[in-house]
């Protein structure tokens, strides 16, 4: 087993209520591109954030297993498609769509651990901050039939 099933396997203690689980399909993604979309947003000697907090988040994610780091790929991709796209309609700067989203997501996950019961694992395990996303993704790969990443 890699380094990551014990910590989604923590993750996973407060999170079995339905509508937490469904908040967390919507939030917990939409969270992660405004994330992304602020780090792209700041630049620093003329390199944006967004690949240096990438390249950390993938590097923590290898760290724990290399197939939840390869699978992320394909949806870091797309999310940075999906800034662009975004960043082409919107008729304001990067960060003012993306912190709202990025607040209104955090609003939604704090009111899905108040129907669960239960603070968010991030107030009892910092470590468990990028945690949600490959806890998606476990859910993905075993209604797929596959192993844990």
């Amino acid at each position: 087993m890699s380094k990551l099933g014990p910590l989604l396997d923590e993750y996973e203690e407060s999170h079995r209520h339905p509508v937490n689980i469904k908040i967390h399909w919507v939030a917990e993604p939409l969270a992660i591109l405004a994330l992304m979309a602020l780090a792209q947003s700041v630049s620093v000697f003329g390199v944006t954030l967004l690949w240096p907090f990438l390249a950390a988040m993938l590097f923590y994610f290898a760290s724990l297993s290399l197939k939840a780091a390869a699978s992320f790929l394909p949806v870091i991709v797309a999310f940075i498609i999906v800034i662009g796209i975004f960043n082409d309609l919107a008729a304001v700067s990067t960060w003012r769509w993306a912190l709202p989203l990025f607040a209104i997501c955090w609003f939604a996950l704090l009111g899905g651990h108040k129907i669960e019961g239960r603070v968010p694992s991030v107030f009892q395990s910092p470590n468990l901050i990028f945690v949600g996303p490959a806890w998606l993704l476990r859910r993905v790969f075993r209604r797929l039939g596959f192993s844990d990443p």
